[in-house]
């Protein structure tokens, strides 16, 4: 087995129980604001991450351009950018690059590629969110039950 589809099950693995955990908190979610949109933003970056690991573990060239287009215009939105940290936003601008990116290795059909791209924008997901919870502490985590904790929450 190559370490791209090593990378691509362990990703496939970790959005699959985020998707579980997403999936069981489908009756917390009422509860919730309903006007959180930084929330509501985090969700859809997460589906959208999840329809392009599927499209990479598929070789579904189609699907993983869905996905990184959706995730751009997700980068896109103003809502996202509420706040102004000079760090917060670097990880805005590169995801929306490595979502064009992805979506520019798909149309080629280039799954190394799209693997590595892919590979590159979970990691700056994940940096963003150790910023976000370590450095600017602007989420409780004491009052959030999830595993995968949208942010920012405020």
């Amino acid at each position: 087995m190559s370490l791209t589809q090593r990378w691509l099950l362990v990703t496939a693995g970790v959005l699959f129980i985020a998707g579980a955990v997403s999936a069981s908190s489908q009756s917390e979610k009422a509860e919730a604001d309903p006007g959180d949109q930084q929330a509501a933003l985090m969700l859809a970056k997460l589906a959208c991450s999840q329809k392009i690991t599927s499209g990479l573990v598929t070789k579904n060239f189609d699907q993983i351009h869905r996905g990184a287009t959706e995730l751009s215009s997700i980068c896109n939105a103003t809502a996202w950018a509420a706040h102004k940290d000079p760090v917060y936003a670097h990880h805005r601008t590169e995801l929306r690059k490595q979502a064009q990116k992805l979506a520019k290795m798909a149309e080629e059909k280039n799954l190394d590629g799209a693997t590595y791209s892919y590979m590159h924008s979970l990691n700056t997901c994940i940096n963003c969110h150790e910023y976000c919870r370590d450095v600017l502490s602007i989420i409780d985590d004491s009052k959030v039950n999830l595993k995968v904790v949208p942010i920012p929450s405020n």
